[in-house]
């Protein structure tokens, strides 16, 4: 039976009643002041509508602190979240913001990504999204984020916008496995930049001149570096930091930490064109001692950087694109240059795939790739 409770009654409930007795309010049920030895507080016991048929104390506040009419508005709200199946005790979570998120990111993903693509995500985040970097990622609408992309596009170039939202999306879905966030606003709000592919590959007459700029470069390490690039289409990073121990007896180079981390790592057959030019690379750098097949007094080791210059005026990764090409060119298929040069075969067939089982057929390749870009190389 409930007590008709007023301030008066509240305020005198320490002397009318012992500790450990709980009066109940007639007004609002579940309401209830428990009667302590030194102080006394409004307290809410209701069922918390989740499928669990569960009760649940909740502490609104202590009587001196708290009045009648404030505690009685606060049961009514409680009430209500147990309605909707919440746990008014459970702490609530704070959405983090972009930079936040992409703290954490950097944190658990960093690790599987190269040094680089992670400074390139880190430039994007803090930088280029440098007007959305301290909203909570609940609260970025859609027309926020269009705008901010037709905005970046107008100052980056839609390319460098492009890549903005990229990097802006792949962190809002890192955010995602962990709160509960809206649809990703650049999915559902951006409609990305047209992008047009670069045509960077090198033709018969751009392999011929670029066969003789490197005859003629004057580092012949650096030479032989761009070369491994050319026949082997390997990103850069992979052949700056290329070390002996990973080239076998047979030939076969294995790639350790290549795009995508540790667990994209691979094995790959080098043409035999391109083992004779190792093997004076070695013959050369051996009174240094270095573990690197390119070494360099840079701290890292190896040659820290490859970029066009007037000596040789190709960029890296263009060396990548001239391989891809030339080796359709030579009659390979395009599942074994995707073996080739590295990337996630689409289909589930590949999951029952060995790779290790293939380097056989991927050096047989290799010689026909090698074949149809050495041609060109002229006298």
């Amino acid at each position: 039976m409930g007590t008709k409770l007023t301030q008066g009654t509240v305020n005198r409930i320490a002397e009318e009643h012992e500790a450990g007795a709980q009066v109940y309010d007639a007004d609002v049920s579940g309401l209830r002041i428990a009667v302590g030895s030194k102080s006394c507080s409004y307290k809410l016991v209701g069922r918390i509508n989740d499928g669990s048929d569960r009760y649940i104390s909740i502490i609104i506040g202590r009587t001196d602190e708290v009045s009648l009419k404030a505690a009685r508005e606060k049961a009514a709200e409680l009430k209500l979240a147990l309605r909707r199946g919440e746990d008014p005790r459970a702490p609530k979570r704070t959405v983090p913001s972009l930079r936040t998120a992409w703290t954490r990111y950097k944190e658990t993903r960093g690790r599987e990504l190269q040094a680089s693509t992670t400074a390139w995500y880190e430039r994007k985040v803090l930088d280029v999204l440098k007007p959305i970097l301290d909203i909570p990622l609940d609260k970025l609408d859609r027309e926020t984020v269009r705008a901010l992309h037709e905005k970046i596009t107008k100052k980056n170039g839609p390319y460098g916008a492009n890549g903005a939202m990229r990097a802006l999306k792949a962190v809002y879905n890192d955010a995602a496995r962990t709160q509960d966030l809206p649809p990703n606003p650049v999915s559902r709000a951006v409609r990305m930049n047209k992008e047009t592919p670069r045509k960077w590959a090198l033709d018969a007459a751009g392999l011929t001149e670029a066969w003789r700029c490197l005859d003629e470069m004057e580092d012949r390490i650096r030479a032989a570096c761009w070369t491994v690039m050319l026949l082997t289409g390997l990103r850069s990073h992979d052949a700056r930091s290329m070390r002996w121990e990973h080239l076998d007896a047979d030939g076969v180079l294995t790639v350790p930490s290549p795009k995508g981390g540790v667990d994209r790592a691979f094995r790959l057959p080098l043409p035999r064109h391109l083992l004779q030019v190792l093997e004076r690379v070695r013959q050369e750098t051996a009174p240094l001692e270095s573990p690197f097949v390119f070494p360099s007094t840079s701290k890292s080791g190896h040659i820290e950087e490859m970029r066009r210059t007037g000596e040789f005026l190709h960029a890296p990764h263009q060396m990548r694109h001239t391989y891809r090409t030339w080796s359709l060119e030579a009659g390979v298929d395009m599942q074994t240059v995707t073996l080739l040069m590295n990337h996630r075969p689409a289909g589930v067939t590949w999951g029952y795939v060995t790779r290790a089982h293939l380097l056989g057929h991927m050096r047989e390749a290799q010689e026909k790739v090698c074949a149809a870009l050495v041609k060109h190389r002229g006298g």
